[in-house]
């Protein structure tokens, strides 16, 4: 087993841990969802971020926003992701599309509405000044995948979304040809 993925299943099992403690101890009700419309809403919405991702990463002008994506691609994700295989790509996917989405559609988006879950899922995800137009972007996809979770009446569809994007989103990054910014 690879260090990759035992820290993303250490980390983000941590998270699912926290996240469903928080529930239980706050008494949030949370709860899954119907599960054919959580799998048929979770794949349509992966696959709609994937198409946006694939849009801002290959086709979209070299604006400043889309240049920042494109080095954090190139700097720090190519690097990271670059000798993964798919059974780590499956791993980390599940990992964290499990324990982010408890924690943050489950425990903070139940206790503190969409938009701080919003927030605060992209502010996770900003790891310094070359990640900030990353994390504003994973903002606006944590607003989707809340909204996902009010749709679909529970978290099933989320993870769902989660889980299959970051596959998608790092097979992407393992495998296609290198994009500059």
């Amino acid at each position: 087993m690879s260090r990759l993925l035992v820290v993303a299943l250490a980390g983000e099992g941590l998270l699912a841990g926290v996240a469903l403690v928080w529930i239980r101890l706050r008494g949030l009700g949370v709860g899954v969802g119907d599960l054919m419309p959580g799998l048929w809403m979770g794949f349509g919405a992966a696959l709609l971020l994937g198409l946006v991702n694939y849009m801002v990463v290959r086709l979209a002008p070299p604006i400043r926003p889309v240049q920042a994506i494109r080095r954090l691609y190139h700097e720090t994700l190519r690097p990271l992701f670059a000798e993964v295989g798919p059974l780590e790509i499956v791993g980390v996917s599940v990992a964290a599309g499990v324990g982010e989405e408890l924690l943050f559609r489950g425990a903070v988006q139940a206790e503190f509405g969409l938009v701080a879950a919003s927030v605060l899922f992209g502010l996770a995800h900003i790891s310094g000044r070359s990640s900030v137009v990353f994390g504003l972007w994973v903002a606006v996809m944590g607003f989707g995948l809340g909204g996902l979770a009010q749709a679909a009446g529970g978290l099933l569809a989320p993870i769902v979304a989660h889980t299959v994007y970051d596959a998608m989103a790092i097979s992407y990054i393992r495998w296609a040809p290198e994009v500059r910014a």
